[in-house]
């Protein structure tokens, strides 16, 4: 809730909302996965089978919201301009999820759910014991599962490599790096597709996808290129190409401007 909350301190759904179809593909792909955790807790909850439903949040909680969703949108929440198309996406999609939770945990978690419920902005309601638990829906096709299974599945062949990078202190941190991954088959394509999404997920500062022999994608980390952004950390070569701010990178230094004007 404090994660979600705290990221719409400037958001007004009534300007802001972004429609389901020009939303990320990583904010659809959470959508999605919450829809089916929305439909198992239904599930429990019906049988009274109340600790399948408490196992089944906590383990969506670690692992798909916390240990992947949140960490990877830091970056566009905090750092890209206040109105750009990913952030909105992502605050879209806050709005939504923190709705979600509130009415799903209110009947185990009675008065942190309603004080969560109290403090989304713009909401305009009371209680959320008094508000509809309707079926969560989201648009999620069975291509776009089938292509997020694969990014996924790339990102767990990536992650060791970074690591023995690493380990022999090629890099520091995972931004430290540029990655280019080789191939000529199914995966090549979803990569080049979800490029940037595949970027954050990676969590790296640039992404590299050419093509090559074998169907499986090869591996390769080297140094990113460029200087480190004091704001964002993500090494880039635009860093000291603009006189007002020579130590951050154009989409900072786009962000900066945007917050000062």
């Amino acid at each position: 809730f404090r994660y979600q909350l705290s990221n719409l301190y400037d958001f007004d759904p009534a300007q802001h909302t972004v429609a389901d179809d020009e939303l990320s593909g990583l904010d659809r792909w959470i959508l999605a996965a919450f829809a089916k955790l929305d439909a198992d807790v239904r599930a429990s909850f019906d049988k009274c089978e109340f600790h399948i439903a408490y196992q089944r949040i906590t383990q969506f909680v670690a692992v798909e919201l916390s240990a992947i969703y949140h960490d990877t949108v830091k970056d566009r929440l905090y750092t890209s301009p206040a109105n750009s198309p990913r952030r909105r996406s992502t605050q879209t999609t806050l709005y939504r999820l923190v709705q979600g939770f509130a009415k799903m945990l209110s009947p185990m978690l009675v008065f942190t759910a309603d004080e969560a419920w109290e403090a989304i902005p713009h909401l305009g309601t009371g209680s959320v014991h008094l508000a509809d638990w309707e079926p969560f829906e989201s648009r999620f096709s069975d291509e776009e599962l089938a292509d997020w299974k694969t990014m996924f599945a790339i990102r767990e062949r990536v992650l060791p490599v970074l690591e023995k990078a690493r380990q022999a202190k090629q890099i520091g941190k995972s931004l430290e790096a540029c990655v280019t991954l080789t191939g000529n088959g199914r995966e090549l394509e979803i990569g080049q597709a979800h490029q940037e999404d595949l970027r954050e997920l990676i969590n790296v500062s640039q992404l590299k996808l050419e093509a090559g022999e074998g169907e499986e994608l090869q591996v390769v980390v080297t140094n990113a290129e460029g200087e480190k952004c004091e704001r964002c950390w993500r090494w880039e070569p635009t860093v000291g190409s603009h006189d007002d701010h020579a130590t951050l990178c154009t989409r900072c230094v786009e962000a900066v401007n945007q917050a000062i004007a």
